[in-house]
């Protein structure tokens, strides 16, 4: 089955960067994957990159204890390697044998024989995309990640890597607040690639547009809400990846599956990045 078919329309994905960067204590992490979980959440997406200080990778080591504690659970993982922290530094290396390390040790921190979504974090400068995405397709053939990823990728990446091999998703920022590349998600929706949308809030530091908090007001909703709904209205194929680390403010986003935003709501919003 392809990976759209195994994510419905109006699906949402947990993101796990803030359990990695935000200090927040393991057991609280593990309960919120698992609140994700069980109200509905389909896909959980990491990254070896995801670590504190001093640790190959906090964020999938909390996926897997969150995975054992759901066992026979109906989800996803997806992960990322090529992009790992040393220190206060974040090198991308998109050689082959890197990679293949990378996958390696995200199994052994996911304790899973195969990972669903496997993605080339970055594009490395120096390593032709062809290479590096050769290099997932080989781990593909073994059987060690069932699809394969590309993110923070242009549209001309993106072709290039699908001369390689079948990529089934896309990563990449998209909010109502950095919107530049719904072109390219609509792209991704004609080909059949399911397209990730990290930061679907804008980020940590960004205000909520205008025409958001306004409109979340008028409904009685949160503005994170109203943004959610604004993706899912432009393109129902989009997966917003939550950043949560709340099982509350999980269950927020969740409410935006059931929100319908009028013309007229989402010709406002759409004034607010034209």
């Amino acid at each position: 089955m392809s990976l759209q078919g195994e994510l419905p329309q109006s699906s949402l994905a947990l993101g796990t960067a803030g359990f990695a960067f935000g200090g927040h204590p393991l057991e609280d992490a593990v309960t919120t994957i698992r609140g994700a979980v069980h109200g509905g959440v389909r896909l959980i997406d990491t990254a070896r990159a995801y670590a504190r200080p001093g640790e190959e990778s906090t964020a999938e080591v909390i996926v897997g204890r969150a995975l054992a504690q759901l066992e026979g659970a109906d989800v996803l993982v997806a992960t990322k390697g090529g992009h790992w922290r040393d220190g206060e530094a974040f090198p991308v290396d998109g050689r082959a044998s890197t990679l293949r390390a990378h996958c390696e040790a995200s199994l052994r921190a996911l304790g899973v024989p195969q990972i669903d979504l496997y993605f080339l974090h970055h594009v490395d400068p120096v390593v032709p995309i062809e290479e590096s995405v050769a290099a997932l397709d080989e781990l593909r053939r073994e059987g060690l990640v069932r699809h394969v990823g590309v993110s923070n990728v242009s549209r001309d990446e993106l072709d290039r890597a699908s001369r390689v091999t079948e990529i089934s998703a896309v990563q990449n920022r998209l909010s109502l607040a950095f919107p530049a590349d719904l072109p390219l998600a609509g792209e991704c929706a004609r080909r059949g690639i399911v397209f990730l949308a990290y930061s679907p809030l804008g980020g940590a530091a960004a205000a909520p547009p205008p025409p958001a908090v306004e409109i979340a007001r008028e409904r009685g909703v949160s503005h994170a809400q109203v943004q959610l709904a604004w993706l899912r209205a432009v393109s129902p194929e989009i997966v917003p990846i939550l950043g949560a680390t709340r099982p509350a403010t999980v269950a927020d986003a969740l409410r935006a599956r059931e929100l319908r935003l009028s013309p007229g709501a989402l010709a406002r919003l759409s004034a607010a990045h034209a």
